[in-house]
């Protein structure tokens, strides 16, 4: 799998819960492998966060066709802390030992920092690897646009409480395409979501 990802244009990873399921040695020798950046929010005693392509989130900057703004967006990606995906592994448990934060309060505490004075974004999207309804906990209790989000093996495209939620089932059978828009030059604008076609 990480050949065939070596080779695709892929910029992002985060961790699912089968990356526990490979020995620990060989994930982490896969985190130094991929040539992109793997986003771990929740997991940051994991002993590859120290790696420089390791990073709890993420700011891209896009701009406007004409160049007068930009849009700071911040990747944040959380995993499951859900006991029964775990309760298997023997000491140290999953992922060499590393604790999982709750996902919701990384969450919250994420969009403040990234939305905040330090860093400014202008919209924050979480990446999630949790089961719909915990997805749908996310979508009711934090004010994010949109969640992208893996886990489940069906795939998913609703609102809930006007948060639109998409994950693309599993194997990269299909993908999420997810089009982010200005709608304005004027420097207070705010993203538009579009349905793909």
């Amino acid at each position: 799998m990480m050949n065939a990802l070596a080779k695709t244009p892929i910029d992002y990873l985060t961790r699912g819960n089968h990356e526990a399921d490979i020995n620990h040695r060989t994930t982490c020798r896969h985190v130094a492998d991929f040539n992109g950046t793997w986003i771990n929010t929740n997991m940051q005693d994991h002993e590859t966060m120290h790696h420089e392509h390791h990073k709890p989130f993420e700011i891209i900057t896009i701009s406007s066709p004409d160049g007068t703004t930009t849009l700071k967006i911040g990747l944040i990606a959380v995993l499951s802390d859900n006991r029964n995906l775990y309760a298997h592994f023997k000491t140290p448990g999953p992922f060499g030992g590393a604790t999982i934060q709750d996902p919701w309060d990384t969450l919250e505490e994420y969009k403040a920092l990234l939305e905040g004075p330090e860093y400014n974004c202008d919209l924050v999207i979480p990446l999630q690897h949790l089961y719909v309804e915990d997805d749908h906990k996310n979508c009711q209790k934090i004010d994010f646009p949109v969640v992208l989000s893996g886990h489940d093996h069906h795939r998913v495209d609703e609102v809930v409480e006007g948060t639109r939620l998409l994950k693309p089932g599993l194997d990269a059978v299909y993908a999420t395409v997810l089009d982010i828009s200005l709608t304005s030059s004027s420097g207070n604008c705010l993203p538009k979501k579009r349905k793909p076609h």
